[in-house]
């Protein structure tokens, strides 16, 4: 008797294991738009603060921050849509 107990409450934790994760609710979207704002705005920053280290150690007439910053979005999307594909298995 307590055996056939014990296996309908695992099957009962497997059903609904197996429900929460096909229906994703809020928090599943927010964590994944949070990490990939992460992804992009890290980069731009990083790319901010080494073109103004450049534009300070390599003075001249190209601006190393925009440069940098351009740099820094690029990688950034990139990583979000590298992110995205590898999340959604395409």
């Amino acid at each position: 008797m307590e055996k056939r107990k014990l296996t309908e409450e695992v099957e009962k934790s497997a059903r609904e294991i197996a429900r929460s994760r096909r229906e994703k609710g809020f928090w599943h979207y927010t964590a994944l738009l949070g990490v990939g704002g992460w992804l992009f705005v890290l980069p731009v920053v990083a790319g901010a603060y080494l073109g103004r280290f450049l534009d300070r150690k390599v003075p001249g007439e190209i601006s190393w921050t925009i440069t940098c910053i351009m740099l820094g979005l690029a990688l950034g999307l990139y990583n979000v849509w590298d992110y995205y594909n590898r999340r959604t298995g395409k």
